[in-house]
């Protein structure tokens, strides 16, 4: 796994896709920051979170639509079917190696909140929280893009899919408004990613949240690993 993790992670940056995404995010997260705090003048990071939110459901899929698609199309994942290692370990490698550049990402927005704390007081427990819940929601989105991926040959297709299910998963909270039937209301609530965002932005390490996300993370995981296997025996 280490070694597919090394490979796919260098692959970002050999090739401008790694490059291409951190401009990319760098940029946005560097509007909204301004946007949500400079011009606002806050230390309260909750509206920064907000914006990025909404706009990781677009970027994102740039760091999964070649994930496996790309394999497919080049009949390279033959090779990774035959190597000497499970189909498991393959696509998780590959997913922390999508999930590692994201964090590279991540890691420079950290300038944000240490610039702030020369000028004012950061709420540390909300600040911390909020880039926990990040990176939680970003790793389910980038799990449902590595299925995706998985199941077609066209990194075009597998970047709109990806954003069709996410999208759709925006629309699970105004739709539970709208749907008299309270149980089901509950169920659309409980499956939308983005109604449990709101705890982390307000400090709180929910472990029900935090649970829910590795789920989410993990079942898109299987069903990626499912689509090998099939490859695999078929």
């Amino acid at each position: 796994m280490t070694a597919i993790f090394k490979r796919e992670f260098r692959a970002y940056f050999h090739s401008m896709l790694g490059y291409v995404f951190l401009t990319i995010f760098i940029l946005l997260s560097g509007v909204m920051f301004l946007l949500s705090n400079i011009f606002s003048a806050t230390s309260s990071m909750n509206g920064y979170f907000a914006s990025m939110i909404s706009w990781a459901i677009f970027i994102l899929p740039i760091l999964t639509m070649r994930l496996f698609s790309e394999d497919k199309k080049l009949k390279t994942d033959q090779l990774l079917l035959t190597a000497p290692i499970s189909i498991t370990e393959m696509v998780v490698g590959k997913y922390l190696a999508a999930v590692g550049t994201f964090l590279v990402g991540m890691a420079i927005t950290l300038l944000y909140p240490l610039a702030m704390s020369f000028y004012g007081n950061v709420p540390v427990a909300e600040t911390t929280s909020s880039y926990v819940g990040f990176i939680l929601f970003s790793g389910g989105i980038i799990s449902i893009g590595a299925f995706m991926s998985s199941l077609t040959e066209s990194q075009i297709v597998a970047a709109i899919s990806t954003y069709g299910v996410v999208i759709l998963t925006m629309f699970l909270d105004m739709m539970s408004s709208h749907v008299k039937n309270a149980m089901i209301s509950k169920i659309l609530l409980w499956i939308s990613p983005f109604d449990r965002f709101d705890d982390f932005t307000l400090g709180v390490l929910n472990i029900e949240a935090i649970v829910y996300y590795i789920t989410i993370i993990a079942i898109f995981l299987f069903l990626t690993v499912r689509v090998f296997e099939k490859k695999r025996w078929s």
